[in-house]
Order: C-alpha cells, then structure tokens, then sequence
C-alpha cells in the first residue's frame, strides 16, 4: 500500500481547446440538464428556473459540474476530463526535488508519455495492450485488447522543474481526468482479499402522476484494505495518515504498472486502524473513497 501525497504545481502551458459552454445570464430561462459556465465553473441545470438566481447561490436549481475544458484535469473530480481530438500536451511546474511519482486518472488516449526539465523520457504507457492469443489465427485477424484509463508511476529519482505530460490521441481523443503528482510514501504491503464496491450518485425523481425519471450521476470508488506494517514504523504510518487526514491524495493498493486499477484511489481514507499484534509486525485497515 503507497500514498502518493500530492504536490501543488502551475500549468506552465496547455494546448487542450478552449471552453464552449455558453455563459450564465440573468432572467433567461433554462431547462433541466442545461449547461452554463459561471466564474469559471460548469453548472448543470437541475430543475427548470428563470435565471433569477446565480448558479452558485442555489444548490436546487444549479449542480456545480467541474472546470472549463483546460482546467478540467485539475480540478477535485475525475470523470470531468480535458479533452482534445488531437495530442494533448501540458507542460507543469513543479518544486526542485518534489515529485518522483504521478498518477493520470480517467484517461483516453493511445499512449502517455512524461518528459523531465531536460526533455528526458521519465515514463511512457501505452493504454492498449493485446490480450493473450490461443492461436496465430487469433492473434493475426481476432485478438481482443484490453484498455486502461488509470495508471500511474512510482519513480525513485526525484523531479523538479518544468515536466511536460504528452497523451497521444485514438479514436476517442486526447483526454484527461485528472493528474496527481508528488512523492510516494510506503505504508505496508498489502494483503489478500482487498475489496472494492462503487458509489453510484444517479438520482430518481416521481412526479404527482407516478412518472419517473432518472438522473444519471457520477460514480465513486470504495475500497477496503488490510496492509502488513512493521511494528518499529507503526508511529510513522500514523503519523503520516493524521497528516494527510482530509486530504485529497492518491492510494496505490497493487503496485506494479500493470496492477488493478480498480484498486487505485484518488480520493481520502474515511477511517482507519492499526492493531499491533506483536513486536515485528502489525496491521492497517484502511477505507478509502474516491471522488466522483
């Protein structure tokens, strides 16, 4: 189990398209499901209004959908993404010596590639990769692929500086819903039988005359894991987690490139516990919810 606590960065420049929400204007009429852009933040329409009060100030009229496309990637959600139909390519400051891991989350995209100061490779990931063929005739004209929208680095050497993060377009796009970058703390190693369950947030209506609508919502990850610490680094995880405490990071359960992503976690650990059981080794249990 690693924690990857964030590090704050600047986009130092981003060439996704920009935003084509129209703007919020007072005293017209919207519908349900309308979009706006208003200080800079997209809200969907919940209910018919008039426009007499502004997004932000009505939480029954007006549901706060994320940031216009550039900024989308940074914002506290994941399944708003920044989209391009071509590469997209963002270039980020970061403080000398301050990252050695990164996280993209809810991507699309043939390949990701990250590039240090020096325009050195860092880490390259395709998302596609071909299944395991029974036969040539298999492999030649009927393999199947398998894609990932989360993946994630955990690098030993330190970056600082500018780093620039490439996703090469297929058929969906280019798109990103959110990039984490910082430097990874090791909690314990993980233990068999993590699980995993999702937060559906999609909402029914019925009106007066028995009608029902569904409103489809977002979906958040929750996973329940057990992590083997030693015992002489209990007080550090301890420590470490009521730093991080209310905080959004990222929790990687399976470690290597290829492993689970359901079992990695943008999001905070809702509780947690350490039970010692002797002098060498003890153990975490851990909840963790993603955001939407």
């Amino acid at each position: 189990m690693t924690l990857v606590e964030k590090t704050s960065y600047t986009v130092a420049s981003n060439n996704a398209p920009p935003e084509n929400t129209p703007a919020w204007q007072e005293n017209k009429a919207y519908a349900a499901d309308d979009k706006v852009l208003f200080l800079n933040k997209i809200y969907i329409c919940a209910k018919p209004n008039s426009g007499k009060n502004a997004p932000n100030m009505t939480a029954d009229e007006w549901v706060e959908a994320g940031s216009p496309n550039p900024t989308r990637f940074q914002d506290e959600y994941v399944n708003t993404q920044t989209k391009s139909d071509t590469r997209l390519e963002i270039v980020i400051n970061v403080p000398e010596a301050s990252v050695n891991s990164f996280g993209l989350f809810n991507a699309d995209g043939a390949k990701i590639l990250i590039y240090d100061k020096n325009d050195a490779l860092i880490f390259e990931r395709a998302l596609a990769t071909r299944n395991d063929s029974a036969s040539w005739w298999q492999y030649f004209f009927g393999a199947s692929f398998t894609y990932r929208n989360d993946v994630w680095h955990l690098g030993d050497v330190d970056y600082g500086g500018q780093i620039k993060i490439k996703i090469e377009p297929n058929e969906k796009g280019a798109n990103l819903g959110h990039l984490v970058v910082g430097r990874k703390i090791f909690l314990g190693d993980t233990l068999y039988e993590p699980s995993v369950s999702m937060i559906d947030y999609s909402k029914e209506f019925t009106d007066d005359w028995g009608f029902t609508r569904l409103r489809k919502g977002a979906t958040a990850k929750y996973c329940a894991v057990k992590a083997i610490v030693p015992s002489p680094q209990v007080d550090f995880v301890e420590k470490t987690l009521a730093r991080t405490a209310g905080e959004l990071n990222l929790f990687i359960a399976d470690e290597r490139e290829d492993g689970f992503e359901c079992l990695a976690v943008f999001g905070y650990f809702k509780d947690k516990e350490v039970v010692i059981s002797n002098a060498q080794t003890s153990e975490l249990s851990i909840n963790l919810k993603g955001v939407i």
